[in-house]
């Protein structure tokens, strides 16, 4: 054994001799996602043990081998051989278990593909004493005690004095009061839903549908299906012909084979464990499976060819002969089960089986179709479906087809609570004490069962907190009405704090806004206030006292309020399973931020220029008809919900900007690091949000992919987006949609940049940027003049349209040749330059003529369409170069001389647009 980990060594060299061909091109390859050390103690190296080792791929489509080199090469093993192949601009895991020998060691992960090799340390540590592992625990084991000891005996010191002073109201149980302080999210057999006729007909369905039949349940979470499952299973329990069984498979994830724990779910809740023919059939098929583990994990010897596509067809023969066995097996378990209870059909509830790992997902959905395909089986599936098709996406990188359809023969969507059944199931959750805030609940929160039980939950225990304290005046359903715009609009809610008279400003402008108009205010505060009014409960000129008490009350979780991004929850991974060691450190993942939030900060330089050369911009802000200066510490305090708006060349680019450098120079890691990216570097060819962020970051910032992954998965961000109007119609919902969705998912922030916004964006506040202060375009272009010895005089008609302009200010500032050629006498300034600047483009090696005419005419089809861009690629673009004598491959060299000119503006590849509105209203006349 001493020489083979240089066997291995050996073996991960000549692999690379052979997959890295000499003077092969340096292309991206597959790399770890985390870079520090897997460090796995050795009381945890059990059996049951796996320990995931997530790879990416920013190139393209490829294949890799991962290795185990050093002294791990004996403790650890890669489980299936290693071999992984990774699609384009994607990323896979292989999974390490525990090897041969138990012992602490070190070594290596090697990662070979065609473009390279990647490496990762890996440790094995002795595991910790007794009492180091369990002091921190003992000590918060006695803290807690003497905590609660104290608590209860001021508890029963302040409960003695409350005694006689207890409110009527407080005295006596309201309708639906619950005896206990919360409500329980557990699912329920009980109907309260009004979907009794819906688990009727399921469970009728169960009974008496012709088998193989696998019955679908899909609903988000929180919908009730589990206590529908239940329901159902409780409509058969007394029928004679079913035999009943439940699965929870994400119990089970890690498991080898997803059809073993089915099996032994269904022999113990049939009660059959001590039954020898059921005992003896369940030994079969667990031999059998382990025959088929076994056999999928024979390497084969990549030395001999031959010898190699030999061994597979006997491997494959081999195979193929245990499936079949396995099936037979599999009948005869099913059938001396059933015979055993005198039942003729097994209905299996399986549940949550979304919560899983994509590939323990595919992996039972196969057995059903497998294995169980059976004319005395019956399955019922309860399944959240958006995460579930996620998953298979994922899994198989293509659109999913039929995939399902395959595989549930009768899909039922859970119903949607009807208004009765919301408002009655509200009711019933609702205590006395809490009972006035119903309607304000029923505007503001969405009807699903677990959202509303938690809402309430919160706002009993507030409620509770605010009546101790004896806030004067007290109203719970203002309370209610704050909990809902904080946990529903944390925007609106940033300014509230800020301004906790901002309710009663909102009632005003309902109160005067005419019967067709809308106020200029988020969707949910004005459904709050709204309904607020149409009480009898007053809004409150301030609301700080609430906004006091709730401050750091428990939230509920994402997606408890109307029209919300559902959470993604996360399949339930046991310590022992996966442990802290597999991910990038704090100080890595500090030190990955630093470095980014640099790199973006030289990049916001090289877009805006120095901050104090900058001029101050104009901004019109939602609640205000008319734009204002506003500085840059105006607009940073509006929030990290941000949509600049603004035509061609009023200067959003450079605010996007300076916003990012801003907030990166303020050096708080609370705030979140700034990143300003184009939108068209967000690949639409990838359709996860986080991948396609994590490798527009290694494109633009050239930072490794492990370190782009980690900022992605765990760092605090604020992306600032610009130029969304360079999105096509058609994928330009799509993709801020996915944007939000994982905004919301990460808490992160969004400053987006888009010309003229298709429609307004729910949580977003709008900027509308109308260029700088003239004033300041004036005093600059006056100095400029100075510097060169002209006589700003001789400029007639700069109006405060041209000076506000920051790309004409930066065109006459950035290159100021034209100053030279200013004549003698006073000139009207836009007709002039516009002249000067098409004979400069001349000059480049063009007919003066020619020039002339196709600037005119670009100009002209601009005003026609209506459009500011124009695209050096149009069709209609060409003809007009055409026709004016320009060949096409001399558009390019003509465009880039108009832009040395300052007659245009590079926007993007191919885009261009003239540095102001009026040159094209002006060069359009003067083709006429």
């Amino acid at each position: 054994m001493a020489g083979r980990p240089w066997g291995r060594a050996l073996s991960v060299v000549l692999l690379v001799l052979v997959w890295v061909p000499a003077g092969a091109p340096v292309v991206p390859g597959p790399q770890f996602l985390d870079r520090d050390r897997l460090v796995i103690r050795l009381d945890r190296l059990t059996p049951a043990g796996t320990w995931r080792v997530e790879i990416g791929n920013p190139g393209p489509a490829a294949e890799a081998q991962v290795w185990l080199i050093g002294g791990v090469s004996d403790v650890l093993a890669v489980r299936g051989g290693g071999r992984i192949r990774l699609a384009a601009a994607g990323k896979g895991t292989v999974l390490l278990v525990p090897g041969p020998r138990r012992r602490a060691a070190t070594g290596q992960l090697v990662l070979i593909s065609q473009a390279g090799i990647d490496r990762r340390p890996v440790a094995v540590t002795p595991a910790p004493s007794p009492l180091e592992r369990y002091w921190p625990g003992l000590l918060a084991a006695v803290s807690v005690i003497l905590l609660a000891t104290v608590w209860l005996l001021r508890r029963r010191r302040r409960k003695q004095a409350a005694i006689g002073e207890t409110t009527p109201a407080q005295g006596r149980a309201g309708p639906g009061e619950s005896r206990g302080f919360t409500h329980s999210d557990e699912p329920v057999k009980e109907d309260a839903l009004n979907r009794r006729e819906y688990a009727e007909h399921l469970a009728e369905l169960a009974r008496s549908a012709t088998p193989p039949m696998v019955i679908g349940v899909f609903g988000e979470w929180g919908s009730g299906k589990t206590s529908m499952l239940l329901q159902v299973r409780a409509l058969l329990e007394d029928d004679p012909e079913c035999a009943l069984a439940w699965f929870d498979p994400w119990r089970h994830q890690y498991d080898e084979n997803p059809v073993l724990p089915l099996l032994h779910a269904i022999v113990t809740d049939l009660e059959l464990e001590g039954r020898e023919n059921v005992i003896r059939a369940l030994r079969t098929v667990s031999q059998v499976l382990g025959s088929l583990v076994l056999s999928s994990t024979v390497k084969i010897n990549l030395s001999d060819v031959q010898g190699a596509l030999k061994a597979y067809d006997e491997e494959n023969f081999r195979l193929r002969s245990e499936r079949t066995r396995l099936n037979d097996h599999l009948g005869r378990l099913v059938a001396t089960a059933l015979r055993e209870r005198n039942r003729s059909r097994l209905v299996v509830f399986i549940d949550d089986l979304d919560r899983c790992h994509v590939d323990q997902i595919t992996a039972l959905l196969e057995a059903l179709k497998l294995h169980f395909n059976r004319d005395n089986c019956v399955f019922v599936l309860g399944v959240a479906k958006a995460p579930l098709v996620a998953a298979l996406k994922e899994k198989y990188q293509d659109p999913l087809g039929e995939y399902l359809d395959k595989i549930v023969q009768f899909p039922f969507e859970m119903p949607r609570l009807s208004a009765d059944a919301f408002a009655s199931y509200l009711d019933g959750l609702l205590n006395h004490d809490i009972q006035a805030a119903k309607s304000l609940l029923a505007c503001g929160l969405r009807a699903n069962p677990r959202a509303i039980k938690r809402f309430v939950n919160v706002l009993v225990l507030q409620d509770r907190v605010a009546r101790a304290r004896r806030l004067d005046p007290y109203e719970v359903r203002v309370l209610a009405a704050v909990l809902l715009v904080r946990d529903g609009d944390a925007d609106f809610y940033a300014r509230l704090m800020s301004d906790p008279t901002l309710l009663k400003r909102v009632a005003e402008d309902l109160e005067t806004a005419g019967e067709e108009q809308r106020p200029d205010w988020p969707a949910l505060p004005l459904r709050v206030v709204g309904e607020l009014a149409a009480s009898r409960t007053s809004v409150p000129d301030s609301v700080s006292a609430y906004i006091d008490l709730v401050r750091e009350s428990p939230a509920p979780q994402s997606g408890d309020l109307v029209d919300p991004v559902p959470p993604r929850e996360q399949p339930q991974v046991s310590e022992d399973t996966v442990p802290e060691e597999s991910r990038l450190s704090r100080d890595a993942l500090d030190d990955a931020l630093t470095t980014l939030a640099e790199r973006v900060r030289r990049r916001a330089g090289g877009v805006a220029g120095e901050e104090r050369a900058l001029l101050t911009p104009l901004v019109r802000f939602p609640e205000e008809t008319e734009a204002r200066p506003a500085p840059i510490e105006d607009i940073l305090a509006q929030g990290t919900r941000l949509l600049i708006s603004g035509r061609q060349g009023a200067g959003k680019s450079v605010l996007a900007a300076r916003l990012a450098r801003r907030r990166n120079e303020a050096g708080d890691p609370g705030a979140g690091v700034a990143v300003l990216l184009p939108f068209r570097a967000l690949r639409s060819d990838i359709a996860e949000f986080d991948r396609r962020l994590t490798h527009a970051l290694v494109g633009e910032y050239q930072i490794p992919i492990a370190d782009a992954n980690a900022v992605v998965q765990r760092g605090s961000l604020v992306l600032v987006l610009d130029g969304l109007e360079e999105i096509g119609d058609a994928d330009r919902e799509a993709i801020v949609t996915r944007l939000v969705r994982w905004a919301d998912l990460a808490g992160a922030g969004v400053i987006m940049t888009d010309r003229r916004p298709a429609r307004a964006r729910p949580g977003f506040r709008v900027l509308t940027v109308e260029g700088v202060v003239p004033e300041e375009g004036r005093h600059l272009l006056h100095r400029v003049l100075g510097e060169h010895g002209a006589d700003p005089g001789r400029l007639l008609n700069l109006t405060d349209a041209l000076l506000g302009s920051p790309q004409l200010l930066s065109a006459l500032t950035g290159d100021p040749a034209w100053i030279d050629d200013l004549p003698d006498r006073p000139v009207d300034f836009l007709p002039w330059f516009a002249g000067w600047a098409t004979r400069r483009t001349a000059e480049a090696g063009f007919g003066a003529d020619a020039v002339a005419t196709a600037l005119s005419g670009v100009a002209g089809l601009l005003a026609e369409t209506g459009q500011e861009i124009f695209s050096s690629d149009d069709p209609d673009v060409r003809t007009v170069f055409r026709r004016s004598g320009i060949k096409g491959m001399e558009v390019p060299s003509l465009l880039h001389a108009a832009v040395v000119a300052g007659l245009l503006r590079q926007a993007g590849p191919q885009a261009y647009h003239f540095v102001h509105p009026r040159l094209v209203d002006r060069l359009a006349r003067s083709e006429d």
